[in-house]
């Protein structure tokens, strides 16, 4: 499997304490192994959640989606299920109603993580053939 962090977004991610990057691998039912290769466990969970299906988005999410470039738009809107053009609304208005189970859910780490994976999760969805 190829690395989907760029070493950027993985010095940005390993600042945040080691429990709430573990918290998400158990919340996507990735096994973490007893010695921790953050990097690697930081891909697997991208993959993860491009096999979750639509990936939960809030309003407070937009500015990250409009950030990525259009391939990577794209691919996450595939992710949605979205056909034909990808519109960072039309990815809200999917992710919307994903996020409602977590609306009650205080801090769980998959909204809460997200938003720093996107271009890694955008990049293991155009690996795994899941983008158009």
């Amino acid at each position: 499997m190829a690395g989907f962090l760029t070493d950027d977004e993985f010095d940005r991610l390993v600042q945040l304490p080691e429990e709430e990057l573990v918290n998400l691998a158990i919340a996507l039912d990735v096994s973490v192994p007893e010695r921790l290769d953050m990097r690697a466990l930081l891909d697997l969970c991208a993959v993860a959640l491009c096999a979750r299906g639509p990936l939960p988005f809030s309003k407070y999410d937009a500015d990250d989606l409009e950030s990525l470039p259009p391939d990577l738009l794209a691919a996450i809107a595939a992710l949605q299920g979205i056909r034909g053009s990808a519109s960072v609304a039309a990815v809200l208005k999917v992710g919307k109603v994903a996020y409602r189970p977590y609306e009650t859910k205080a801090m769980h780490p998959i909204p809460m993580m997200l938003p720093m994976m996107l271009h890694a999760v955008a990049r293991a969805a155009i690996a795994m053939g899941k983008a158009r």
